[in-house]
């Protein structure tokens, strides 16, 4: 379980039925969609701002699950184990185990390759090994991305070459940035939720025991930040192993006594608020 939960812990008890019910009212009033997406919308900002709320009552470095942080695509090397759980419930979460020692690189996904092959090596989406195993996937009945066809799969394409080509010209932004200036996103959000889109769009990152930053999701721009060598790209942290977050406390003790970060960790995306807390 990702968060350490205790019998009051309301929101993931409840959740699985919340979700359920409103998949039950948009099969029989599907005009209600935009409605009960805004209604989930802050149902996840609740869950959130909860989570947030335990943490910072238990720990002596508080966290902000919202927090943008400005990270070097080349230190973030490996994938952390998937936890199989919707992004907001992980957002703040502590969790112990070896989900941190999963041992796979970024840069041997599909995806990954299949960017390499188009932007740097000029070759069609086609002829990528990315681009063949998610139409195996369509083949297969699946809707990866909401493709249900190959003509589906080759518009989202076209879509990811806008998407390069956007921030080649414009460098990165937050999602905070494009929902305020009204931009609109090459790969097409379907999130409907201010919130939704905000937890769910921007690139994701656990950070493992040692204070490894490890990848979680957002693969399409993260590919695209490290094949334009990028010097930073915005990430949102979601779960952290228990065992950091125990030396993240002792670190915030130590500044809260001192009034000083300690140089050996002053640069870490996760250290860096506590000096300004």
């Amino acid at each position: 379980m990702s968060v350490r939960l205790g019998s009051r812990d309301v929101f993931p008890k409840v959740d699985p039925y919340v979700r359920a019910a409103g998949r039950r009212v948009l099969e029989v009033a599907p005009w209600l969609e935009e409605p009960l997406s805004s209604c989930r919308g802050w149902y996840i900002h609740g869950y959130v701002r909860y989570v947030q709320w335990r943490h910072n009552r238990r720990h002596a470095a508080p966290i902000d699950p919202y927090r943008i942080a400005w990270v070097d695509p080349d230190r973030v090397e490996y994938l952390a184990e998937p936890a199989r759980l919707p992004r907001f419930r992980l957002a703040g979460a502590v969790q112990d185990g070896d989900w941190d020692r999963y041992d796979r690189r970024f840069t041997d996904m599909d995806v990954y390759e299949g960017f390499v092959r188009r932007f740097e090596d000029g070759r069609d989406w086609e002829e990528t090994a990315f681009f063949q195993r998610v139409l195996q996937e369509v083949r297969q009945g699946r809707d990866p991305w909401g493709c249900s066809s190959r003509e589906e799969l080759e518009e989202r394409c076209e879509r990811l070459d806008r998407l390069f080509e956007t921030i080649a010209e414009a460098g990165f932004r937050t999602q905070r940035e494009l929902l305020e200036d009204d931009v609109e996103d090459p790969i097409g959000s379907r999130r409907r939720s201010k919130y939704c889109r905000l937890l769910n769009d921007e690139i994701a990152v656990d950070v493992g025991r040692d204070g490894e930053l490890l990848f979680v999701d957002g693969r399409n721009r993260f590919s695209i930040a490290k094949i334009l060598d990028v010097d930073a790209v915005p990430v949102m942290i979601l779960r952290r192993h228990a065992e950091w977050v125990a030396f993240r406390d002792r670190v915030a003790e130590h500044v809260q006594e001192t009034g000083v970060l300690p140089e050996a960790v002053e640069d870490h995306p996760d250290l860096q608020q506590l000096a300004s807390e």
